[in-house]
């Protein structure tokens, strides 16, 4: 029986990110997409690029979720440990992608350039997981098993990051709830008041 998607968890990965340098418009887009899709982000979380922090936080997360999504660390710089921290959690060895490395080496031949010995790195995969590949920019995505739930490693620009959503994670996704949700506007009245008069329609 094919498993339901129906709880989900982001992560939102690098050090930009947890000192405030950068905004996380990532985790809002992607819980705005899986809430229309009837799936329900139960946590949001930012995590620095530590190998052990990330490998714990795939591990417990997928332990607790039906679904993980993360974004960044996926570049070729060694501060860059989402491949590495995955196949930790999984317990797996890390292993060249032929397909993913042919598809670096024509993404910067289409620009023109040569590609740097550096980004190879970019072409690494658990050895139990599949890359998905990028038509905006260099860095290939990664879907796992860990634990039962499917992980999906995606990059940090967000130009990457949908398309690649949209492309490779929409199709797997299995649900079968949807998520209703109702906005009242309210003018005039502080929040302890209007939760007052709602009674047990706050329930």
């Amino acid at each position: 029986m094919a498993r339901h998607h129906r709880t989900a968890a982001i992560l939102s990965i690098g050090d930009e990110i947890t000192l405030g340098q950068k905004l996380d418009t990532n985790s809002k887009w992607l819980a705005d997409q899986l809430t229309t899709l009837g799936i329900t982000v139960s946590i949001k979380m930012t995590v620095p690029d530590d190998l052990a922090a990330l490998a714990a936080r795939f591990k417990e997360l997928a332990e607790t979720h039906d679904l993980v999504l993360s974004t960044g660390g996926l570049g070729p710089t060694a501060d860059d440990l989402t491949r590495l921290a995955l196949a930790k959690a999984i317990g797996d060895e890390v292993v060249e992608d032929a397909e993913a490395l042919s598809q670096l080496l024509a993404w910067f031949d289409g620009v023109g350039r040569k590609m740097p010995e550096a980004n190879r790195v970019q072409a690494m995969r658990p050895q139990s997981a599949t890359c998905l590949s990028n038509a905006k920019g260099t860095a290939p995505g990664l879907h796992a098993v860990v634990d039962g739930a499917d992980v999906f490693c995606m990059p940090g620009p967000p130009r990457e990051m949908q398309p690649m959503f949209e492309r490779f994670v929409v199709p797997v996704l299995r649900t079968d709830r949807v998520v209703l949700t109702r906005v009242l506007p309210t003018v005039g009245l502080g929040e302890s008041a209007i939760a007052d008069r709602l009674g047990e329609l706050m329930d």
